[in-house]
């Protein structure tokens, strides 16, 4: 799952104005967009970097993920899905969580270099 992920991500990073035909199969072959999930909604709590990024965001926006989390999970118990017109959308799916997750993995590089040149 974290390579279809990481594959989905460079596409989606790669992405033009245009959607093509493979970006919204690849969307819907996901199928996390059938729980109203958003792609940083798969990142887990177990990683120090996106914990130190939920600790970056805004109130609301974890209260938003925290919504989606818990009807995904609601949604699973029941084997079920959302109507399709409550999916999430691709046009709709963008990266809240990567952006400070990607400046978190910066610092903790420079903070690794910074120590590598300084030691105590």
């Amino acid at each position: 799952m974290r390579i279809i992920r990481a594959l989905f991500s460079a596409a989606k990073a790669a992405q033009t104005t245009e959607i093509s035909s493979w970006d919204k199969f690849f969307w819907n072959a996901n199928g996390y967009n059938k729980l109203g999930l958003l792609s940083d909604d798969l990142y887990t709590e177990l990683d120090d970097t996106v914990v130190e990024a939920l600790k970056r965001i805004p109130e609301e926006v974890k209260n938003q993920r925290i919504f989606r989390h818990n009807r995904a999970a609601l949604l699973s118990m029941n084997k079920t899905i959302l109507p399709e017109d409550q999916w999430t959308k691709i046009e709709e799916d963008t990266p809240y969580l990567t952006p400070h997750i990607e400046q978190i993995e910066k610092e903790m590089e420079e903070k690794r270099t910074w120590e590598d040149k300084n030691p105590l």
